[in-house]
């Protein structure tokens, strides 16, 4: 069987569980950056008032740092593909903390790359397709109360930093994908939340997709979650979808 039609294989599969993820095949789609994040902009956070000074200090501001459940699989192929959905039984899971880099956590090894692809030696470039083997996955799972307050008020998530990239969904709906591994990921999430209730985030994280053949530069090759994680409340007319 050849690279493409293990891929096409593996998007017909995740289709038939996850329709409302678009095809999953945004991965390995240079079209596709992303699906419903909201505009990059400037680091900012809207306060309440000029007397707060950080964030965490703020009623606008819920932490979602912490440990989070996690499965990691070695090969693309090998990815759950409905660990999204509520009733997931997750206790057989390890745990990972949010920040936190898999390679460190004891999943993977770091890789020092200067000159080349992490996957040189291994794997023949064929952009913008990345290598199967080898490309990591990282599932996690986690349930959180967002304020019963927040009611009728718009919400946002934030990702401050995800390697390589992020398939999001809350609820057991998806919400959205983004890439930019460097760069903080947004969702409006107002239509996805229930304040005053538990609520199920669940997030899917790829070692290499599309956009790593643009990362030929003297780094550390590391993934997963590299930022703070937070939910934000924001006014109603700052609102983006």
């Amino acid at each position: 069987m050849n690279y493409r039609t293990v891929i096409t294989a593996i998007a017909a599969a995740a289709f038939s569980l996850a329709a409302s993820a678009q095809n999953f095949t945004e991965w390995i789609d240079p079209a596709v950056n992303e699906i419903n994040r909201a505009p990059m902009h400037a680091d900012f956070f809207a306060y309440e008032n000029d007397e707060v000074a950080a964030p965490e200090k703020s009623s606008n501001y819920m932490s979602i740092n912490g440990v989070w459940k996690f499965k990691w699989v070695k090969d693309a192929h090998l990815r759950q593909t409905d660990f999204w959905k509520s009733e997931f039984d997750d206790s057989g899971w390890a745990n990972m903390p949010v920040p936190g880099i898999w390679e460190l956590n004891g999943f993977g090894d770091p890789l020092y790359v200067n000159i080349g692809y992490a996957w040189r030696g291994h794997y023949e470039n064929n952009p913008p397709l990345p290598p199967i083997a080898e490309n990591h996955v990282g599932h996690y799972r986690n349930t959180f109360t967002v304020p019963a307050e927040w009611k009728g008020k718009n919400i946002m998530i934030h990702f401050g930093s995800v390697t390589s990239n992020i398939y999001l969904w809350i609820n057991g709906k998806f919400v959205g994908y983004s890439e930019d591994s460097k760069l903080a990921a947004e969702f409006d999430v107002t239509d996805f939340v229930k304040p005053g209730q538990d609520n199920l985030i669940a997030f899917q994280v790829y070692r290499w997709n599309d956009g790593s053949y643009a990362e030929d530069q003297d780094f550390w090759r590391l993934c997963g979650v590299a930022r703070d994680s937070y939910l934000s409340k924001l006014p109603s007319i700052n609102r983006l979808k």
